[in-house]
């Protein structure tokens, strides 16, 4: 009787994975408020009034009914941003322990905000000019692709990553999160990728270009991350199965806000490359 009734309050629409970050803190807020001058009052009974209201959030999703539309609604699109920044950033670009990839890295040389990813790719032979566009260039795309394969058919690129962090393969591991993959040290976080495809085309890309300039091994985490992001962003032929990738602009619907993004996904297979949130009041990428 207990389970039947549980799941008769319990929403899966808006819990476990679907749980969404700003109405749970919404909704927190709320059941603090309302419970604080009653628990002033009289304490057990506050005490007890909130722990059903953090039940209620925890097996609902919300407190409030209405909660997705009300905080959609009044919630302002920026703080929004805040709560799911840190997911999409991971999303974009893999992590690493900056000790063990960053050493004996100039920063003035080789920061961020003054390198220019596209010349670097040009540059190292990854990309090349054709016609004012910049495509991946012929001969790159075959090593990619044959590294790729051959990560696909040995561990995925769990060895390639524990090598570019610095340490034993068997302290690293990957995990589903339903299409995303992310790729842990022991049991801290060390990134997030759209797929698996598209974490073992940056394994594959990365020892690739270790290969073929000595640059690589010098450039900050995030200006790496960049590069690879920006290689995924140019395939035009999956790795998987061949199929044309289509990199377009798609509008996504959370249970509170929506946003537009910029994605590369295979039109056979669905297997997802790149995506980044896409901010097309001013034609730029939201990092």
């Amino acid at each position: 009787m207990t389970s039947s009734l549980l799941e008769r309050v319990r929403k899966p629409e808006y819990v476990g994975e679907n749980r969404c970050a700003p109405c749970t803190a919404v909704n927190i807020a709320i059941a603090g408020a309302v419970t604080l001058p009653v628990a002033v009052l009289s304490p057990p009974v506050g005490i007890a009034a909130f722990a059903v209201s953090l039940a209620l959030v925890y097996l609902r999703g919300y407190l409030v009914p209405g909660t997705p539309a009300l905080t959609k609604r009044y919630v302002p699109d920026w703080l929004l941003r805040r709560f799911d920044k840190s997911e999409h950033a991971r999303s974009m670009r893999p992590a690493a322990v900056a000790s063990d990839w960053d050493h004996d890295v100039d920063p003035a040389t080789f920061d961020t905000e003054t390198v220019d990813i596209e010349t670097l790719l040009l540059d190292v032979g990854a990309l090349r000019d054709v016609d004012a566009d910049v495509v991946l260039d012929a001969s790159f795309e075959r090593a990619w692709y044959h590294r790729i394969d051959a990560l696909r058919d040995g561990d995925g690129g769990v060895d390639q990553l524990a090598r570019t962090v610095g340490v034993d393969a068997d302290r690293v591991s990957l995990s589903d999160h339903g299409n995303a993959v992310a790729a842990w040290l022991d049991d801290d976080w060390l990134g997030q990728w759209e797929s698996r495809e598209a974490f073992a085309a940056d394994m594959a890309a990365s020892a690739e270009l270790d290969d073929r300039t000595d640059v690589w091994s010098r450039l900050s985490v995030d200006v790496r991350g960049q590069m690879l992001s920006g290689l995924r962003a140019c395939i035009e032929h999956c790795p998987a199965c061949g199929g044309p990738v289509d990199l377009g602009t798609h509008a996504v619907e959370s249970c509170c806000r929506s946003y537009d993004v910029i994605a590369a996904a295979c039109e056979h297979c669905e297997v997802r490359y790149f995506e980044a949130e896409y901010d097309a009041t001013d034609d730029a990428f939201v990092d």
